[in-house]
């Protein structure tokens, strides 16, 4: 590549000033249900420059996002009212590390709760024999250890919980042991009335079983994302003046030279200086072929070397490498909350102080409408404080999310929003921008008719300095074809871009304008000769790409492009048909040239000559009709669009403010993924249907059988229990499917 074609990276993201709106993430401790995630949602709202909380009980993390730099001591001290604690995330190579401190926390206390509880299994076991019972101070003694060992961590929190007004899930455990503990201890003294020592300690025991089989669930749904975390190499070998260092990837700074053994993971990003071989990004990308590399492209951190050396110039280091920055979209993904999360989550936060009701109300109801005794209307409420489970419906949506978005991303899909899994299930029609998404973005500049006897080198040499500046693939066309010439590039002055149609600028004292026929039309002074027109419209039949490119007013060259469809293009759109879409192309391109792409790839409908205002109108009028739109793009005049529709995929491959604008970004802009995105998506929600289905039914089943029935507190507990590890281990199904792409 010539020194003159160089293009300098952006600026790094630390290096621009701190303004606008910010986000942070936040770990959280101490919260055992959804209404414990809910209360600190309300508390971080209220901190001054808050716009918006969420708390996912799953990840137990906080995402906050405020008007400006937020206020650290501000979250959380609001979070330590609402009687939790916090402290600013920052990404682990083994974010399991803080799930299996948990599970040895709860992992004593379940061994010690197992040895507490075995005269009472035993008792019941003897008594499938014969009648046998250990003597109440036998019971009353295993019964406190498991009270006061196992059970103070639910103790401890619902007195949390009611320092501020607030009733979780650690409340009705809580209640429910305590009642059935201390309406035992009269039985001690001689007092007639029923014991429940035994239904105190399974229900501790049982609920904490619960806890430990939850933990280690979401622990193994976290795999994906540690999985990404587990890329970041940990060493690099830096190249000095005179020899070479190995030092620690957050030592190495933008502008270092590097060094990159054959196998090993590349530490940042950055350009291949010296060598060439291949590079395998599927972990990054989920692509399976490793990618040819050589002097002048892009390599990207985590990513793994093949057998040839290479040395790099840095460019993105620490959290600005995309491995980094992908991390950062998933974590925030899975905070984001789809609209059924929030349904669950509203629901939830009411539940408890309802169950607590009801509790109270059948223990009422038994004693007075029945006139059964006392102690029969107290084992109803124990049994409805214990069997109710808002932990299930909490946990339901984000547990999915967390696996779903994570899976997605190892398989180079980003999930930025959560309610893009709804959105995929109710798209009907698939917009698809031209250049760059069904055409490969890579067009070939195969002819270039010269009027006016000027010199071709030289216009080429002016269309380039104007180009420079732009990421069009139309552009990197002329630019490829200086490249091969090795012609040096001037400098290019006010430079004026008009999206999808064209460029104009000074360049050596000249003003040189490239784009459109219809663009340069509109320039005063420039009218193409009948000529000019004749041999525009002979290439566009031909179905290539035409621009004009005039010289001080005068036209001068038309440059001639073509872009031929992806590989995989037709075989696309068909699987979009046969899944019940209507398919949709949206170009700049003239009508020739946009109805032979139309015809080769089998699209329904094409519409051709539209800049970005009239692909927006466009995705508008369908929605306007009751249509559900996606829109695939990957270019600066995609934007509006991706914003526009109702579920935006941006292709990787594409520039930034596609990719921000969408709801979807294919990391490697492979076309195919399309099909494995809306597949994951729909499977991901389809989980999430089936997991609040689950926990709805689970409580509208498990409330009235323990209101009316006899169900024992500790089978009540067991039930609780299990219907929260079911909904985690029905979302880890989502690791076990299939997704193919085209």
């Amino acid at each position: 590549m010539s020194p003159s074609l160089e293009v300098n990276p952006p600026p790094a993201a630390s290096q621009q000033p701190a303004c606008g709106p910010s986000s942070v993430i936040l770990n959280l401790e101490g919260m055992t249900c959804a209404s414990c995630a809910a209360r600190i949602e309300r508390k971080l709202k209220t901190v001054p420059g808050v716009q918006n909380a969420a708390v996912n009980f799953a990840s137990q993390k906080a995402y906050v996002r405020t008007e400006s730099t937020p206020d650290l001591d501000a979250l959380e001290a609001a979070v330590e009212k609402a009687g939790y604690s916090a402290k600013p995330y920052s990404p682990q190579p083994q974010p399991s590390q803080t799930y299996q401190a948990e599970q040895n926390r709860l992992g004593w206390r379940l061994v010690m709760g197992g040895l507490f509880i075995l005269p009472f299994l035993m008792e019941h076991l003897l008594m499938a024999l014969r009648p046998f019972q250990f003597p109440l101070p036998v019971q009353a003694v295993f019964a406190t250890l498991v009270f006061f060992i196992v059970g103070w961590p639910f103790h401890g929190a619902a007195l949390r919980g009611l320092r501020h007004g607030e009733v979780t899930m650690d409340t009705l455990i809580s209640l429910g042991s305590t009642a059935a503990y201390f309406s035992s201890i009269p039985a001690l003294f001689g007092w007639k009335v029923g014991t429940y020592f035994d239904a105190a300690s399974f229900i501790l025991f049982t609920v904490t079983l619960g806890r430990y089989l939850e933990v280690h669930s979401k622990r193994r749904a976290n795999r994906a994302l540690e999985g990404l975390l587990n890329l970041k190499p940990r060493m690099a070998h830096v190249i000095k003046e005179t020899h070479q260092v190995d030092l620690p990837v957050e030592m190495v700074a933008a502008g270092d030279h590097l060094s990159v053994r054959p196998g090993e993971a590349i530490p940042v990003d950055g350009y291949v200086l010296e060598g060439k071989g291949r590079v395998d990004e599927s972990l990054l990308s989920g692509e399976s072929m490793p990618v040819e590399k050589r002097p002048g492209d892009k390599v990207f951190a985590g990513t793994l070397n093949g057998p040839s050396s290479l040395n790099l110039k840095a460019d993105q280091v620490g959290e600005e490498t995309a491995l980094a920055h992908i991390v950062r979209l998933v974590e925030e993904a899975q905070g984001s909350k789809a609209s059924a999360q929030k349904a669950a989550d509203r629901a939830a936060a009411f539940f408890v102080p309802a169950v607590l009701a009801l509790a109270v109300a059948t223990a009422l109801g038994w004693f007075f409408a029945a006139g059964r005794p006392w102690g029969f209307g107290l084992s109803h409420a124990i049994a409805v404080l214990v069997i109710a489970c808002p932990c299930a419906l909490g946990l339901a949506t984000p547990i999915a999310l967390m696996v779903g978005i994570g899976v997605a991303a190892r398989r180079g899909i980003l999930i930025r929003r959560a309610e893009a899994l709804e959105k995929s299930n109710r798209v009907d029609v698939m917009v698809f921008d031209k250049t760059g998404t069904l055409t490969g973005g890579k067009p070939r500049l195969v002819d270039m008719l010269v009027l006016n006897g000027l010199e071709e080198e030289k216009l080429l040499r002016y269309a380039a300095a104007l180009e420079m500046g732009t990421n069009h693939p139309l552009a990197s066309a002329v630019l490829k074809e200086v490249m091969t010439l090795d012609l040096v590039v001037p400098s290019s002055e006010r430079v004026v871009e008009t999206p999808g149609a064209g460029l104009q600028g000074i360049v050596e004292g000249h003003q040189v304008v490239i784009g459109t026929k219809a663009f340069v039309e509109s320039l005063e002074g420039i009218l193409p000769s009948p000529q000019v027109r004749a041999n525009v419209e002979a290439y566009r039949q031909g179905g290539q790409t035409v621009s004009l490119m005039a010289l001080d007013g005068k036209i001068t060259a038309i440059l001639v492009m073509e872009d031929p469809p992806q590989a995989n293009a037709k075989e696309v759109v068909q699987k979009l048909k046969d899944l019940g879409l209507q398919t949709h192309l949206l170009t700049g391109d003239g009508e020739v040239v946009a109805q032979k792409v139309g015809e080769r790839v089998g699209v329904d409908v094409v519409r051709a000559n539209m800049d970005p205002a009239d692909k927006l109108d466009y995705i508008r009028g369908l929605k306007g009709k009751g249509l559900k739109v996606a829109m695939v793009g990957d270019g600066y005049n995609d934007a509006a669009a991706l914003t526009g529709a109702d579920l935006g995929i941006a292709l990787g491959s594409g520039t930034d403010v596609a990719k921000e604008a969408g709801d979807m970004v294919l990391v490697q802009g492979n076309l195919g993924k399309v099909i494995e995105a809306l597949q994951l998506s729909r499977a991901t929600f389809s989980i999430i249907r089936q997991n609040l289905f689950w926990a709805f039914a689970y409580n509208l089943a498990a409330l009235p059988l323990a209101v009316f029935t006899q169900v024992p507190p500790a089978l009540a507990a067991l039930a609780m229990s299990l219907s929260s590890v079911t909904v985690v281990l029905n979302a880890l199904r989502l690791y076990g499917k299939k997704f193919n792409d085209v």
